[in-house]
């Protein structure tokens, strides 16, 4: 069969057109692809892990991942890496700061004692130390609201600690998760901090 001029014509011009697009993708757009959204990934990533001033991150996995060719792999295993930094931080539970005697009540010091139920003005205390902390977590140090404060002991309540102030720990919602954890897999999987960090992540 013997082809037609104009159509091997069309043929010829169209694979013209084609090659400069395609060694625009091979060369530009991998370049952009890799270079730019990760230099803002990292910039959002870092700006929002200054909401956590008591912890201090380190992000020598950057250069670690800087082989890895598929962006989006990249920058999950940065946000990976500093999810995992955020659970294994290194935190003790002290004895924190009183209410200045003024503020207290009448039955406060007898409602103190160690007891496995709650005092009825529990609700307060929870509120007054949360005041006392600034609104912030004591582990991580970010901000919180009243509706979304956790508590714990400096000494639990079942080894004979008190409801006493100085014995009252504020916590964020992941903080808790992370004292509370039983299996570290699962609880990072759920924090809000790594569903956070991946919507950083390029899709």
């Amino acid at each position: 069969m013997i082809l037609d001029y104009s159509f091997v014509l069309f043929s010829s011009l169209l694979v013209a057109c084609l090659i400069p697009l395609y060694i625009y993708r091979q060369k530009v757009f991998p370049f952009v692809y890799k270079t730019g959204p990760l230099e803002f990934f990292i910039q959002d990533l870092k700006a929002h892990m200054q909401k956590y001033p008591k912890m201090i991150f380190d992000y020598s996995i950057i250069e670690k991942t800087k082989d890895e060719k598929d962006i989006r792999i990249r920058q999950t295993l940065i946000a990976e890496d500093i999810v995992s930094q955020f659970y294994y931080y290194a935190y003790e539970k002290n004895t924190q700061k009183g209410i200045p005697r003024e503020k207290l009540w009448t039955t406060y010091e007898e409602r103190s004692f160690s007891n496995p139920k709650t005092p009825i003005d529990w609700q307060e205390r929870r509120e007054l130390a949360w005041r006392r902390d600034k609104n912030k977590c004591n582990r991580c140090g970010t901000e919180i609201k009243l509706e979304d404060v956790y508590t714990t002991f400096a000494k639990d309540i079942a080894k004979g600690g008190g409801y006493n102030f100085e014995n009252i720990i504020i916590l964020c919602t992941d903080c808790n998760k992370v004292l509370n954890a039983k299996n570290p897999k699962n609880t990072i999987a759920s924090l809000h901090l790594n569903d956070e960090l991946m919507q950083y992540v390029t899709s």
